[in-house]
C-alpha cells in the first residue's frame, strides 16, 4: 500500500484520504485467505463519475468459486457447532468495526458505484442497522415444546442451520445487501459465498477485511468476484453444487427465475429478491406537498436505482397540474447535484452507460406517446458520463393508453418520472395490479377509510401509505408474485436460513 492515504491497487486520483488503505484490495477471500484467481485473470471495476478505470479484480473461475464451496463446506462442520451468544458476539464485533470505518466504506462505495458520499454514508449505517438487528434476534432463534397426543411421548423442536448458502448480491446497493444475507446467514449458524456484482466487487472485499478482523472462523465467509463474462458459469457451480444448501439472490425477475429453476434440480433452498415496477398514486385528496417529497424519495434516491423506486406514476386528473407544480417546486429544494465527493450532493450519476440507455429508450417512449417534458433531459448529449439529471414529464388529463408504455412492463431504473392521469380509485387500483410483478407500492391520500381499502387492495409485498421509503431493518422485505419468495429483515428473517427437525422422546 502507498503512503498518505492513497492504495496502491486505484489506478485513478480521487479526492479521498483513505484511513485505512488496507481495506482497499483487488483479491478473492477464501478459506480464510486472500488469493487471486487460478487463471490470473482480472477484470476492471469503472468509476462511474467518469467512467474511468478505478481497479483491476481478480476475475474467480468455476473452479475457484468450487474450491470456495468446498472451504464453505469444511468451516460449516465446526462453525454450526458454534454457541449463539458466540456467534453474537462475532456478529457484534464485525458491526462495530464496520461502524469504526465507515467513511472509508462510504468512499469505496461512492467510487465504484457512483453514489454521492453523503448517500454512501447512509448505506453504510443501512448495513450495519442490519447486523445490528442480527445481533438481537440471535439468542432468540429456538425452537419449542409440542403436546403430544401420546400419553408417554414428549415432542420438541429445533431449529438448526443449514450448511453452505450461496449469496449473489446486486450492485445497486453494495454494502447493505451483503450484511442483509450474509449477516442473517452467519447469525443463524451457516457458512456463505458471496458473488457481488461485477460493478461493486470492492464494497464486498473491504467487508471481508473487517470479516477477519471480527474473529471468525477460516472458511466462514468467502468472497468470490467475478466478471459478467464469467458471471453465467459461476452461478451455475453454486447452482449445481450438492454442498450448497441455500441460494440467496437479489436482482432481476428472469435471473431470479433462471436461478431458481437450476436450484429446484437439487431442491435447494432459496430466497428471491426481485424486479418491482412500483406504482405510486395520488389521489385527488391527497396533500400535494407530502405526496411531492414522497416521490421524490421513492423515485430520485439513488438516481432511481433501487427495486422498490417508484416507476408507474398515477395522479389523478382534478389535480395532476397541481402536483406537478409541487413536484418542480420541491425537486431544486431536496436534490442537490455537484461532485459525488462533495458532502452536499445528494444526487448523482447513473452505475454506467448501460442504465443511460434504458432511461433514454423510456424518455423517447414517454414523448412519442404525448407525454411534455417539464424539468430535465430531453435526450441530448449528457455534460458528464451517466449524469442524469431528474426528469418530469407529464401526460395530458386525457391520456388513458397506459399499457402502451414501455415502463407499464419494465422497470425504469433511473432518474424518468412521467405523471399519467386516472379518475377512479378502482381504475387506478387495477393498473397498478395487472403486471405480473408485486415488491412495493405507494400511494397518498388523507381519506382513512382510502388507506386501509387501497393498502389492502394493491397486490405487493411492501405499501407504502403516505410514505415514499419502505425499506426498514425490523420490516419484512420481500415481494410476491413474480417479484420472488422470502423475506429479508423483520422478526423471523434469520428462519429463513434454518430448518426445523422434530424430536420425539418415548417415556
Amino acid at each position: 500500500m502507498a503512503a498518505n492515504g492513497t492504495s496502491s491497487v486505484l489506478k485513478k486520483e480521487i479526492p479521498y484520504k483513505f484511513k485505512d488503505p488496507s481495506l482497499l484490495d483487488t483479491r478473492a477471500f477464501v478459506g480464510g485467505e486472500w488469493i487471486n484467481s487460478s487463471t490470473g485473470k482480472t477484470f476492471p471495476v469503472l468509476d462511474p463519475e467518469d467512467d474511468k478505470v478505478a481497479a483491476e479484480v481478480t476475475d474467480m473461475s468455476r473452479k475457484d468459486v468450487a474450491a470456495a464451496i468446498e472451504a464453505a463446506h469444511e468451516a460449516f462442520q465446526s462453525y454450526k457447532k458454534i454457541p449463539h451468544r458466540t456467534r453474537r458476539f462475532m456478529v457484534r464485533a464485525w458491526a462495530d468495526a464496520i461502524k469504526a470505518n465507515r467513511e472509508d466504506l462510504a468512499a469505496i462505495c461512492t467510487l465504484e458505484l457512483g453514489k454521492p458520499y453523503s448517500e454512501s454514508l447512509g448505506t453504510v449505517k443501512y448495513g450495519t442497522d442490519y447486523l445490528d438487528w442480527f445481533d438481537g434476534l440471535i439468542e432468540r432463534l429456538g425452537g419449542e415444546t409440542i403436546p403430544a397426543a401420546k400419553q408417554d411421548n414428549r415432542v420438541i423442536t429445533i431449529r438448526q442451520p443449514q450448511g453452505v448458502v450461496a449469496a449473489i448480491t446486486p450492485w445497486n446497493s453494495p454494502i447493505a445487501m451483503i450484511t442483509r444475507k450474509v449477516g442473517a446467514a452467519i447469525a443463524a449458524g451457516n457458512t456463505v459465498v458471496c458473488k457481488p456484482a461485477p460493478e461493486t466487487p470492492l464494497c464486498a472485499i473491504a467487508l471481508a477485511k473487517l470479516f477477519e478482523r471480527a474473529g471468525f472462523p477460516k472458511g466462514v465467509l468467502n468472497i468470490v468476484p467475478c466478471s459478467a463474462e464469467n458471471t453465467p458459469e459461476c452461478g451455475d457451480e453454486m447452482t449445481s453444487s450438492k454442498f450448497v444448501k441455500h441460494l440467496s439472490f437479489t436482482g432481476s425477475t428472469p435471473v431470479g427465475k433462471l436461478l431458481n429453476t437450476e436450484c429446484a434440480k437439487s431442491l435447494k433452498r432459496t430466497s428471491m429478491e426481485l424486479g418491482g415496477n412500483a406504482p405510486f398514486i395520488v389521489f385527488e385528496d391527497a396533500d400535494m406537498k407530502k405526496a411531492a417529497d414522497g416521490l421524490i424519495a421513492s423515485k430520485f434516491r439513488s438516481s432511481g436505482q433501487t427495486c422498490v423506486c417508484a416507476n408507474r406514476i398515477l395522479v389523478h386528473k382534478d389535480v395532476i397540474n397541481d402536483f406537478r407544480d409541487m413536484v418542480l417546486k420541491r425537486l431544486p429544494e431536496v436534490l442537490v447535484s455537484g461532485s459525488v465527493w462533495d458532502k452536499k450532493t445528494n444526487f448523482g450519476p447513473l452505475y454506467s452507460s448501460k442504465g443511460v440507455e434504458k432511461v433514454k429508450r423510456h424518455l423517447e417512449d414517454f414523448k412519442s406517446k404525448g407525454a411534455t417534458i417539464h424539468a430535465g433531459w430531453e435526450g441530448g448529449k449528457l455534460d458528464s458520463p451517466n449524469m442524469i439529471p431528474p426528469t418530469l414529464l407529464v401526460h395530458s388529463p386525457e391520456f388513458a393508453d397506459r399499457k402502451a408504455l414501455q415502463v407499464s412492463t419494465e422497470e425504469t431504473f433511473g432518474p424518468l418520472a412521467s405523471l399519467m392521469p386516472f379518475t377512479e380509485e378502482a381504475e387506478a387500483i387495477k393498473y397498478a395490479n395487472e403486471i405480473n410483478v408485486g415488491l412495493a407500492s405507494y400511494f397518498f391520500t388523507k381519506d382513512h377509510s382510502r388507506m386501509w381499502r387501497v393498502a389492502e387492495a394493491l397486490e405487493t409485498g411492501m405499501v407504502g401509505v403516505q410514505v415514499g421509503l419502505v425499506s426498514a431493518v425490523e420490516q419484512p422485505f420481500g415481494g410476491i408474485k413474480e417479484s420472488g419468495m422470502g423475506r429479508e429483515g423483520g422478526g423471523n428473517c434469520l428462519e429463513e436460513y434454518t430448518e426445523i427437525k422434530s424430536i420425539t422422546f418415548g417415556l
